[in-house]
C-alpha cells in the first residue's frame, strides 16, 4: 500500500508539472507575438521630388509617394510642409487616398510658395490589414533645383 500512495502522489505532481510547462510555453509564445516589431513604418517612401517652372513663371513642386511593401494600404493621408531658409512654414500640401496598391505610386503636386527652400513630410498616416501607422514629422530636406 505504501508504494501505491507514493506512485499516486508522483503522478499528481507530474501532471501539475506538465500543465505548468504547457502554460509557460503558451505565455512565451504569446509574448513573442506581442513583442514583434511593426515593420510597416518603411512601407511608404517619398521616391520623387522635383521643382519645375510653370508657363506662368510660377514654380511647381511634384513628388511621388511610393508603396514599396508587398501589401496594399488604405486611408492614406500625407501632409507636407514647405519651409523657408529659417525653417519657418511658408506653405502646405495635404493629400488623401482611399487605397494604394502594393508597388503603387501616389503623385503629389503643389504650387511652390515664394521663399520655399525645403520640404518636410510632416504627417504620414495609413492602415494595413493588421496595423494603423502614423509617422512623426520627418527631417526637412532641400528642394530639388528648378528644372527647365
Amino acid at each position: 500500500m505504501v508504494g501505491q500512495t507514493e506512485i499516486g502522489e508522483l503522478r499528481r505532481g507530474r501532471r501539475w508539472m506538465i500543465a505548468s510547462a504547457v502554460g509557460v510555453a503558451g505565455l512565451m509564445g504569446l509574448s513573442i507575438v506581442v513583442d514583434e516589431p511593426v515593420n510597416e513604418r518603411d512601407d511608404l517612401v517619398l521616391t520623387g521630388s522635383e521643382v519645375t517652372g510653370h508657363g506662368s513663371g510660377a514654380a511647381v513642386w511634384r513628388g511621388v509617394l511610393s508603396n514599396v511593401s508587398r501589401q496594399s494600404c488604405r486611408d492614406l493621408a500625407v501632409d507636407i510642409r514647405f519651409l523657408d531658409r529659417d525653417g519657418a512654414l511658408v506653405g502646405e500640401l495635404s493629400a488623401r487616398a482611399s487605397r494604394l496598391e502594393a508597388g503603387g505610386r501616389f503623385d503629389l503636386e503643389a504650387a511652390l510658395p515664394e521663399g520655399a527652400v525645403s520640404l518636410q513630410v510632416y504627417a504620414l498616416r495609413w492602415r494595413t490589414h493588421d496595423a494603423s501607422i502614423e509617422l512623426e514629422p520627418l527631417r526637412p530636406q532641400p528642394l530639388a533645383r528648378v528644372a527647365a
